[in-house]
């Protein structure tokens, strides 16, 4: 076992307030996305509208991306803590059905819609170079990027995406064989007919129980938090999501031999860096980070352990800011 990190300062991390949800979704834009033509389109009479945060030369910024199902909500504790713009371009990702994004109910949300939005967004908005940043399921999407990558290579296609200087995933699956997610949460979601979804979330008290596995058993959330965490998933009338989403390890056990963190890892470790990260009470995917010391740790892969649950955005944010802008900082070069 390695061992835990308990705090983590840097002098480039900058403290702030945290933005509240009305103030985070005030402080991006809704632009258009056409996912038929997997392209970003003039938001007025688009079908349908995308959420995204900007802050510096998006050149060249880092990416991102969010978990499930806080969305880029999820990084508002976190981005205070995080380089300036100057320092520190950034990019803030939300997938269709997440946030302040549109959330049509007769979509096919999966891995591969969201990482269809991510390239859009980076051809879009000329993205040269990125570091990619997932939290959660998002370790999906940076891996079917990579395996895209890959295939397209092989057909003498250009790779569809910009340079990578680093990959940084924090309690994300990694292995089909990791995941441990309780059975009250997306096991049981993922399950629930069409005509039920509408109704997940709608009891408070329920939902209070279900997303309460996402922080360690020492942490006290306030009912007010809980309830802010409700209405960012309520937007648009999105509740539904938790359950039309909740089928992404399902995904990833399908695409067992596409999504294998190792093999991908073997292809790329010599083109660009590799972090992952896990909490230590993470009830989701706590064995991600054993699987990946067992199998890649002596092939030179680093591996961060911080403490608390599953939403370490939540409960670790500076710490967790901390290891991002070391990470970065760590091989960034004056472009």
């Amino acid at each position: 076992m390695l061992d835990l990190v308990s705090t983590v300062t840097d002098p480039a991390a900058y403290s702030g307030p945290t933005a509240s949800a009305q103030v985070w979704f005030a402080g991006g834009e809704r632009v258009g996305y056409d996912p038929g033509a997997h392209a970003i389109v003039a938001a007025q009479g688009a079908p349908l509208n995308i959420f995204l945060r900007r802050e510096g030369d998006l050149a060249h910024a880092v990416s991102f991306l969010p978990g499930f199902p806080d969305g880029s909500f999820g990084w508002a504790k976190v981005q205070p803590h995080l380089p300036s713009a100057v320092d520190m371009p950034k990019l803030f990702v939300e997938y269709v059905g997440m946030g302040d994004s549109d959330k049509p109910k007769d979509y096919a949300y999966s891995t591969a819609e969201r990482t269809d939005l991510l390239e859009a967004i980076w051809r879009d908005i000329s993205v040269r170079s990125t570091t990619l940043v997932a939290f959660d399921f998002s370790s999906l999407v940076v891996l079917e990027h990579l395996r895209r990558r890959l295939e397209r290579s092989e057909r003498g296609e250009p790779v569809g995406g910009p340079d990578i200087r680093g990959v940084f995933i924090f309690n994300g699956g990694l292995f089909t064989d990791g995941h441990s997610h309780p059975w009250y949460t997306t096991p049981i979601l993922r399950r629930l007919p069409t005509r039920a979804r509408q109704r997940v979330g709608r009891s408070f008290t329920l939902f209070k129980m279900m997303v309460g596995a996402m922080w360690s058993q020492g942490h006290q959330v306030t009912d007010a938090e809980v309830r802010e965490l409700h209405g960012v998933l309520d937007r648009h009338d999105g509740l539904f999501y938790l359950a039309a989403a909740a089928g992404f390890v399902a995904d990833h056990k399908a695409q067992g031999d596409r999504l294998d963190f190792g093999r991908l890892f073997r292809v790329y470790r010599d083109q660009f860096p590799f972090l992952v990260g896990g909490s230590s009470e993470d009830a989701f995917e706590h064995r991600q980070v054993d699987l990946a010391h067992e199998r890649l740790g002596k092939l030179g892969l680093r591996i961060e352990r911080l403490p608390g649950g599953h939403l370490t955005t939540n409960e670790q944010p500076e710490a967790l800011a901390a290891l991002i802008a070391k990470f970065e900082r760590g091989f960034t070069r004056t472009p």
